[in-house]
């Protein structure tokens, strides 16, 4: 994972954790609810209206969804900060590890996998916002497979990792202890959003 998506990723959880507190996370670590926060498809939105800004010391208080705030300092990495004004509501979205592929492969004993990521910033003097992503492809064992929730459990080269599977991908033929060759992704986007003129 690139640095700028280090930066997208640690921001989003300074924002949505405050927010998201009362999250109930299911076990595989893929469906969440709270307030102010919605999953579909493995991708959780968290909304924040800022109600004061610092740029000097580049914090911003955000007030989320049941008026709770949260004071957080803004990396010098996140462009075009000195556009943020009170009154702006802060979207960060983030999506949890979703395949693209889950297919069997001939049993090889092989565990690989192979990282891609990006990332962009908004243009100068546009409001703040950034994307990054990842892809990442692997030779893994099948350890799980909730065929009802449709949430598979891998066994990579190096950890187990659970991912949401969507209905494109076709897993009636799946079986614990299969090899499947696996591509899944993850992103995160933020964007700060001008309130609408009253």
């Amino acid at each position: 994972m690139t640095r700028l998506s280090r930066i997208a990723l640690a921001c989003a959880l300074t924002l949505a954790l405050p927010f998201a507190a009362n999250a109930q996370v299911a076990a595989a670590g893929i469906a969440a609810s709270a307030p102010g926060a919605r999953l579909m498809a493995g991708e959780v939105v968290v909304r924040a209206t800022v109600i004061e800004v610092d740029q000097a010391a580049r914090t911003a208080t955000l007030r989320g969804p049941k008026g709770e705030t949260q004071t957080i300092s803004v990396p010098a990495e996140i462009k075009n900060f000195d556009q943020v004004r009170a009154g702006d509501e802060l979207v960060v979205r983030y999506m949890a590890a979703v395949a693209a592929k889950l297919e069997k492969v001939e049993p090889t004993g092989i565990r690989q996998r192979v990282e891609s990521s990006s990332a962009a910033v908004a243009a100068s003097g546009a409001l703040p916002g950034m994307a990054a992503g990842r892809t990442v492809e692997v030779l893994a064992v099948l350890k799980g497979l909730n065929k009802k929730d449709r949430i598979a459990t891998l066994r990579g080269a190096t950890r187990t990792f659970s991912l949401a599977v969507p209905e494109g991908i076709d897993i009636s033929k799946l079986k614990v202890g299969d090899e499947v060759r696996a591509a899944f992704t993850e992103a995160i986007a933020i964007n700060v959003e001008r309130a609408a003129a009253k």
